[in-house]
């Protein structure tokens, strides 16, 4: 399931029901399916979630600030050898 939304986020009978949304070849937002999560599971899921989009966050920040330096580090080293 590809999820590039959410649509209606519910908590009925002890379940948190979020509906989740793709956009179709037309451009059209489209429902892709329903994440169901259980009452007592909601704030474990939800904080992990956030915390491992925080450390994914982290990695590509540190990723294209070494590609950076690198970039640098090459212009540099160019500049020297004319």
């Amino acid at each position: 399931m590809l999820i590039e939304g959410l649509a209606n986020v519910t908590f009925v009978n002890g379940i948190m029901r979020v509906q989740c949304t793709s956009v179709d070849p037309a451009g059209n937002e489209i429902n892709s399916g329903v994440l169901e999560i259980p009452g007592a599971s909601v704030n474990k899921i939800i904080n992990g979630l956030a915390s491992s989009a925080k450390a994914i966050e982290d990695k590509l920040a540190s990723m294209e600030e070494n590609s950076t330096e690198n970039s640098e580090k090459e212009k540099k080293k160019k500049s020297k050898k004319k």
